[in-house]
């Protein structure tokens, strides 16, 4: 490091999701100092490094997370419920628990908050967990951050639904099934599109 390089800190909420487990083993391999809020940190332990810092803290419980932001530059969040079986709603969690973060982050006078929301999540409001992500979106484009939405548009685990649902004879799918997509693969996105500085 060259002594005019600044050394950055990243925060990550979601590190035990698909996707955050990879931006975690990505920001590591970076050197990057990061900060990783977990629920269970047991799911998360065999990443530990002198460059991770493991928080247990309750995304839904704002005062879990207070005092956590001191010195980060930037949150990254893949926050959301996926198979969560808790009696969260998704307003609960891809809604308001990212709000807590952002508060949190704001308080702390963090610079960039990152965000993983869906692709073309503006034109499918009307399903309960894009509406939920995309309120959030509207609140983080006004929060007066930096800041980065990515849209994915699904990733190869995915596909392993699909996979099951045609096993047993029927596939449930969005629309009338006309529509084509590609996929991508979690590590590439964490190498490729998350940029913490």
């Amino acid at each position: 490091m060259q002594h005019n390089e600044i050394k950055k800190t990243i925060l990550l909420a979601g590190a035990t999701g698909y996707l955050g487990n990879y931006i975690t083993k990505e920001l590591i391999s970076r050197n990057i100092d990061t900060k990783i809020i977990v629920r269970k940190p047991g799911k998360i332990i065999d990443m530990a490094s002198k460059l991770a810092e493991i928080i247990q803290a309750e995304v839904t419980r704002p005062e879990t997370l207070r005092g956590h932001f001191h010195g980060v530059d930037t949150v990254i969040s893949t926050v959301g419920i996926t198979r969560q079986k808790d009696g969260l709603t998704y307003m609960d969690v891809d809604f308001g628990a990212n709000i807590n973060l952002l508060e949190e982050a704001k308080k702390a006078g963090v610079k960039k908050f990152i965000y993983v929301s869906v692709i073309n999540g503006q034109l499918h409001k009307d399903l309960k967990l894009v509406e939920a992500k995309e309120a959030f979106v509207d609140q983080l484009t006004t929060s007066g951050l930096e800041y980065a939405i990515i849209r994915p548009n699904g990733f190869f685990s995915d596909m392993l639904d699909f996979l099951k649902m045609a096993e047993k004879g029927r596939v449930y799918i969005f629309g009338k099934g006309k529509k084509k997509f590609n996929p991508i693969h979690g590590a590439d996105l964490a190498h490729h599109r998350v940029q913490p500085t």
